[in-house]
This record gives C-alpha cells, structure tokens and sequence, in this order.
C-alpha cells in the first residue's frame, strides 16, 4: 500500500495538471512540470518558425505563465510538440514506445529557453538543427 502511495505522488510531482495554466487556441498547454519550470506545448511548426512568429507565441504563453506560476519568473522553459501524445520527456516510461520507434523526435519541434531567450527548431534532429533568438521583455 505505501508503494503505491510513493508510485502515485512520483507521478503527481512530475507531471502537475495544465489546467491550471489557461492559453489561447494558437497553442495548448499539455502539461506542466513544476520541478523543472517547463511547459510542454502543441503547436505547430509554421506558428514558430521565424523569431517574429515564435515571439507572438510565446508572449502569449509568458501572460499565461505570469498568471498562474508567477514565482518562476524568467527561469521557465517551453518544449514544443505537434501531437499531445507526445508531450514528455523521452526519459519517461510513457514515451519509451515512441522513442523506440522514432516518432518521438518526429513530433518534438522545437525547445525555447526564456532565460538565454534561444529557440531550437528541430532539437532531436542534427542536420535540420536551428537556433533563433527570440527575446521577450
């Protein structure tokens, strides 16, 4: 029984409810990591593609985090993904399938740092590798 306990706030810690965190229909916030101040989001590849595009994005999600996780200021970080399904770290069990097969890094489009203000497009794929600066206030 404490097993189970210890399994299921494993669980909880790692993976808190995004429902907390509203965002507009451009991109969906799928889940939040509160441990590490990372966002996992679905978009779509032509909404981030330039730093002008990427910017209107992810100012839009910097309002939505400034209201519900206010204390991680400037130090949080987005993944991108095209597919909720995919929306984790390729450390988790979960994605262990999707990783094996190679749809993982399919659908990871991009990584986005707020305090370097650097956008990776392609961050699981060398040659199709492409940073950005997108700095926002």
């Amino acid at each position: 029984m404490a097993l189970a306990f210890l399994s299921v706030s494993r669980i909880v810690a790692q993976s808190p409810s995004a429902e907390s965190c509203k965002s507009d229909d451009s991109a969906k916030i799928v889940r939040v990591d509160d441990r590490s101040e990372r966002i996992f989001v679905i978009a779509q590849a032509d909404q981030i593609n330039t730093a002008t595009k990427a910017r209107r994005l992810l100012l839009s999600l910097q309002a939505s985090l400034k209201q519900c996780r206010p204390g991680w200021g400037r130090t949080w970080s987005v993944s991108f993904f095209s597919d909720p399904k995919y929306a984790g770290y390729k450390s988790d069990d979960s994605m262990a399938p999707f990783v094996r097969d190679g749809s993982w890094f399919e659908a990871y489009l991009a990584e986005y740092e707020r305090q370097t203000q650097k956008l990776i497009m392609n961050p699981a794929d060398r040659k199709r590798i492409k940073f950005l600066r997108v700095p926002l206030p």
